[in-house]
């Protein structure tokens, strides 16, 4: 009995696939940073995009560069005890190991004529009772003592408390101003993100370089869909790779999506336009819940109006007066949906869905007057 070849592609959140897409040059850019001295500015980057648009990847494979270049990675949590955690945990376990002399070992009584009457104190060298800033600057001089440095990473940047956020903010600066070797990269939502920078605590993140997590080109979501495919054995036909890119549309998410579920549908070592097709009530269900569900959920009344009027109009004119609302407070809805990146304006005074099948999902779980299906 022939066991199933075994699915390559991974449609899970913050998974690494085992072939990225689309995100090469700012891997580079990083990668170049990080080698050169201080002062090059994409040592310092801010990403942003929707869910499923490939941050958290991304950010997995900044860490991957990072350790390629000799540089040490520390996670930095976007929890309410950021500080406590970096302080307790993270920064004396980094301590310890680019210090491995870190432990120091006193004797503190008895004599060596007689070993059993011998005490021995141990204490860390880097006690978690030092400072953020001090605990930093010395990580931070041991790592370039090493020609190493130390890159940090955050996901889920609107979650960070803002007090904590400008602390760290100032840890950095300060390890900048001293010319030490240090790197970050954060992530969030684009609509969080946009107003977290608006805090006065957060100016040095307003330094960092944006980078937008973009749609993907057609003939790189092919190649990765054909290079995934082939890890597990099959390959797509020609019509199908064609049919699955069309669904996709550049979205990074929807690539793993369509090609875990046509891979899994296919018996043979040929994925046809057949199972792509056949995945596609699969596909539209999984990303209304993965994806679709948590961005709408969290949506004020009226945007979500905005949502369901777009159903019928994509002039933002008959929006307007759909809602019953003037051309200016239309503007108001429209700008806060592009910043979360639910919408996008093809050409001026248009407006249309940018995730893959949100218009479908609106369509089906909301009616106008917003009750929920």
């Amino acid at each position: 009995m022939t066991t199933a070849p075994h699915n390559p592609f991974r449609p899970s959140f913050g998974v690494t696939p085992q072939v990225p897409a689309g995100r090469d040059h700012t891997v580079l850019q990083v990668g170049l940073a990080l080698r050169e001295g201080p002062g090059s500015p994409f040592r310092f980057t801010l990403i942003s995009g929707t869910r499923g648009s490939g941050k958290t990847v991304l950010l997995n494979m900044l860490e991957d560069e990072a350790r390629r270049a000799n540089w040490h990675v520390l996670r930095v949590p976007a929890s309410r005890d950021m500080i406590g955690e970096l302080t307790r945990q993270s920064l004396p376990r980094l301590l310890e190991e680019l210090d491995p002399e870190s432990e120091q070992t006193e004797f503190t009584g008895g004599s060596l004529a007689s070993l059993g009457s011998i005490s021995v104190n141990r204490r860390d060298k880097y006690p978690s009772e030092h400072s953020l800033r001090s605990l930093f600057k010395q990580a931070a001089s041991l790592a370039l003592c090493s020609n190493s440095g130390i890159f940090l990473t955050m996901d889920e940047l609107q979650s960070a408390d803002l007090d904590d956020l400008h602390q760290l903010s100032d840890t950095i600066q300060d390890c900048v101003r001293d010319e030490l070797p240090i790197g970050l990269a954060v992530a969030g939502l684009p609509a969080e993100i946009s107003e977290l920078l608006q805090h006065p605590g957060t100016t040095f993140l307003r330094r960092a370089i944006p980078i937008e997590t973009e749609h993907i080109p057609t003939e790189e979501v092919e190649k990765v869909l054909q290079d995934t495919a082939a890890i597990g054995g099959k390959q797509f036909d020609p019509p199908a790779l064609r049919e699955a890119s069309g669904i996709i549309a550049g979205y990074a998410f929807m690539t793993q999506l369509v090609g875990s579920i046509s891979f899994s549908l296919t018996a043979s070592e040929l994925i046809g336009e057949h199972e792509v097709k056949r995945s596609l009530p699969l596909v539209e269900e999984r990303i209304g819940l993965q994806v679709h569900h948590p961005a709408l959920k969290v949506l004020p009344e009226r945007e979500l109006e905005y949502l369901v009027a777009m159903l019928d109009h994509a002039r933002t004119g008959d929006i307007a007066r759909s809602m019953g609302i003037p051309a200016n407070q239309q503007s108001t809805y429209q700008r806060r949906l592009k910043d979360r990146g639910l919408i996008r304006s093809p050409r001026y005074g248009h407006v249309e869905f940018a995730i893959p099948y949100l218009r479908e999902y609106v369509r089906k779980h909301y009616r106008p007057g917003i009750e929920r299906r």
